[in-house]
């Protein structure tokens, strides 16, 4: 099941936490199983090729590239977790489910060579992390509104697919905000 973490503002921060041991040493093997281009060295497993460092000047590069203001939370952080009565997934699994929810999400849809950049991190068998920096590799943002319901979507269908438990049903009822252009005014100012 797909579950948004907070939106941060240093990949590197993020990398490290993700690579580190953890804040109860629950983390273990960190490790890639995806990211937007393939064979992308894991820092863990290749660090005479691929720092951590490395690896967040790659992530942040398209932020960096930005003409004008750079958005000041521009890291997109989800991770992906099954039910703990599930088999274990296998690196390819979770790589399959990486790319189908950053896909779904907007982040980098099928096909779309200038998406944003994203990876996954494994550090335990029942979940991955995918991490993202908000900034299209043409210099566009990326369109990720309705994330986590369309992320979800895409979990139902490996839910079914490979026998896992199934999450429970969106059910739609929470209170939408007002999107800009909805013809609705402002309150007028007393």
């Amino acid at each position: 099941m797909p579950k948004k973490a907070e939106s941060g503002e240093s990949t590197a921060d993020l990398l490290a936490y993700l690579f580190g041991p953890g804040n109860h040493d629950e983390h273990t093997d960190p490790h890639l199983v995806a990211a937007w281009t393939p064979g992308l060295p894991c820092p863990a497993r290749n660090p005479g090729r691929m720092t951590l460092a490395d690896l967040a000047l790659l992530l942040d590069a398209p932020v960096d590239a930005l003409r004008g203001p750079k958005p000041a939370e521009h890291v997109w952080h989800v991770s992906v977790r099954n039910e703990p009565d599930d088999r274990v997934l296998s690196d390819a699994e979770w790589a399959t489910v990486a790319a189908e929810m950053v896909a779904a999400d907007g982040i980098a849809p099928h096909g779309d060579t200038r998406a944003c950049r994203w990876v996954a991190v494994r550090h335990a068998d029942d979940h991955i992390h995918l991490v993202a920096t908000l900034a299209r590799q043409d210099g566009r943002h990326p369109r990720i509104r309705g994330d986590i319901p369309n992320m979800h979507t895409a979990a139902r269908a490996f839910e079914t697919a490979w026998n896992l438990t199934p999450m429970s049903p969106l059910d739609r009822t929470a209170r939408r905000a007002p999107v800009t252009g909805s013809g609705k005014r402002p309150p007028a100012a007393a």
